[in-house]
């Protein structure tokens, strides 16, 4: 019976992550995989989906994320494609998104995704927004290939190109003038592995993960840079944050000019978005 399927794993996964996200974990592969009525029916697997639970709950105890188990993963309201060349989407990163379609005064605008991954951010906004013109950038060959599956699963306008950021000055003038550029960039010190969690160290891009050892921020001061460039008079970064670094990213921004930056708490009330703006 299934339901003696969901328990097992859920026994399984409690010592990696605690009773509560181990169930909540084994029923969401149940009810995306088979769907929530067909799991409520309790019912006797086949053979074939009794290989196919067994392979991929033995893939979830070696603690591979739940979503690159399956494939996809919700953001937004939307299902997209995932795998390891790209990060899990998070909620945080959602509540991102959420800040520019509502304060985004001109629908007819320019954005620019910096480090794009699967494209959520890229994607949905072109979607919610769709007037405004999407380009997204990222360093990764097979991420672009993830995020360009995603546009046109889902039937988003997207202009993606290969570039990496810390290294713009090759491809700046390739670019129009942006009136928001956004990006969740790379911004754990590599000192912090230690306190990370197996599925998110061994599955995960590290490159999407680490900036340089030297500066964990350098992504947030080139971005910058490069805004000062290719922002509009007007225009706006709007930044993902590491909660404890808020202060010191701000500094970094206001040195290269930026006017008007203001902090937004996420929904644990942490300082997880940052906006600035060019004079």
């Amino acid at each position: 019976m299934l339901r003696e399927k969901i328990q097992s794993l859920t026994q399984n996964l409690t010592p990696l992550y605690g009773p509560r996200e181990a169930a909540n974990i084994a029923q969401y592969l149940a009810e995306e995989h088979f769907s929530k009525p067909f799991v409520r029916s309790n019912p006797t697997l086949d053979n074939v989906q009794l290989a196919w639970w067994e392979a991929a709950s033995k893939r979830l105890i070696g603690c591979e994320p739940v979503q690159y188990v399956l494939g996809k993963a919700w953001f937004y309201g939307r299902q997209f494609t995932v795998n390891p060349a790209v990060l899990i989407p998070r909620p945080e990163t959602e509540e991102l998104v959420e800040t520019i379609i509502k304060s985004n005064p001109h629908p007819t605008s320019r954005i620019l995704d910096i480090g794009t991954g699967s494209g959520c951010i890229a994607i949905t906004l072109s979607l919610e927004l769709p007037q405004t013109e999407i380009f997204a950038i990222d360093i990764s060959p097979a991420a672009l290939e993830v995020a360009t599956h995603n546009a046109t699963q889902l039937g988003a306008k997207v202009d993606n190109r290969h570039a990496d950021i810390l290294h713009f000055e090759p491809f700046v003038d390739t670019l129009p003038l942006f009136d928001v550029i956004v990006s969740n960039p790379p911004y754990i010190d590599p000192a912090d592995k230690e306190t990370m969690h197996p599925n998110v160290l061994q599955y995960e891009p590290l490159s999407a993960l680490f900036a340089d050892h030297s500066d964990a921020l350098v992504f947030y001061t080139r971005i910058g840079e490069f805004g000062m460039q290719k922002l509009q008079s007007g225009g706006q970064l709007y930044f993902e944050i590491p909660e404890t670094r808020a202060t010191e990213i701000k500094t970094r921004l206001s040195a290269l000019g930026y006017q008007n930056l203001t902090l937004l708490p996420d929904l644990q009330g942490k300082p997880r978005i940052l906006i600035a703006q060019k004079p």
